[in-house]
């Protein structure tokens, strides 16, 4: 078996580069080290290495990032039958430790290695007016695109990072942004369902329970079951926005009547202007006359390394 390390460097505020100096005293095994330079890269990397997996030689690809890295070693090894998926956190949320599984010690990785157990697990599919996107742990639209991207681009966040702390620039920026953000309309479309918001925050698309450092968005989450979860909060005020919140760490937000949660295979999301999307964290803005989202589920679509 390969076993390659696709390490970002930036992961953390150095974090990254800690955590691998960390594991490689405790590796045994031979490997292959590969530091990422620009955004984009991991996913090229796994691309490339998963291109040239086989049955006999399988390949195992370690994350050691946050929960971007993992995003786009997925989206570049997606569907690779012989490739087994594994992370090291070293991000500021590192959501996909608490869904999933994250190696802690270079033991463990070799014990895999030495017994390749794994599971298969299931992944979102988003298309965005012909462009498809895949996300591990979630997709949403709306004000916690805006709190994800706000972070991403603040030097608080790095601040944070340095003192381990990063995952409380989250509800930081969540306060920040109830100043500026301005709710949306949505429309949902499911089988033959049609649903209308005014007044919407956010809508989230969850294969995993948690987002956002912990937060658990969606307890019910299940990332074997081929379904995931919508979350629509709407009509409500910034301040009750806030007790939500502050009751996501419990999973008890889904009592409030301004929070819609069910499961779908597959929903269509229509909205009257530009909104702001992110898909584990990684955002990115429509643009005028990209006003339709698809959003399905594949079924076993990648295999975890644990």
């Amino acid at each position: 078996m390969e076993v390659h390390f696709i390490i970002n460097p930036k992961a953390g505020n150095g974090q990254g580069v800690k955590r691998w100096r960390h594991f490689q005293k405790q590796l045994t095994i031979p490997y292959q080290i590969h530091w990422t330079k620009y955004k984009g890269n991991s996913l090229l990397l796994a691309k490339e290495f998963a291109g040239r997996s086989t049955k006999e030689n399988p390949v195992c690809l370690i994350a050691i990032g946050g929960d971007g890295t993992i995003h786009e070693v997925l989206n570049g090894a997606v569907h690779s039958e012989n490739v087994y998926i594994g992370a090291i956190s070293a991000g500021s949320g590192n959501d996909f430790a608490r869904g999933y599984k994250a190696f802690e010690t270079g033991e463990q990785l070799e014990q895999f290695v030495n017994t390749v157990k794994s599971t298969s697990h299931d992944c979102g599919v988003v298309n965005l007016n012909g462009r498809t996107k895949y996300f591990i742990n979630n997709f949403g639209v709306g004000f916690d695109a805006l709190v994800a991207n706000t972070a991403n681009n603040s030097p608080l966040k790095s601040t944070l990072n340095k003192w381990k702390l990063g995952k409380l620039s989250y509800p930081y920026y969540v306060i920040q942004a109830l100043f500026s953000y301005r709710p949306f309309t949505l429309t949902v479309f499911q089988e033959e369902r049609i649903r209308r918001y005014e007044n919407v925050w956010f809508v989230t698309a969850s294969n995993q329970p948690y987002f956002g450092g912990g937060m658990k968005l969606s307890p019910q989450s299940n990332t074997t079951d081929g379904r995931f979860e919508l979350t629509v909060v709407s009509n409500l005020s910034k301040w009750k926005l806030l007790f939500l919140f502050g009751t996501v760490f419990l999973g008890k937000h889904t009592l409030l009547k301004e929070v819609e949660q069910f499961a779908a295979t597959d929903v269509q999301l229509i909205f009257e202007d530009p909104v702001l999307v992110h898909a584990d964290g990684e955002t990115q803005k429509l643009t005028p006359g990209q006003n339709t989202i698809e959003i399905s589920v594949q079924k076993n679509a990648w295999n975890l390394a644990k």
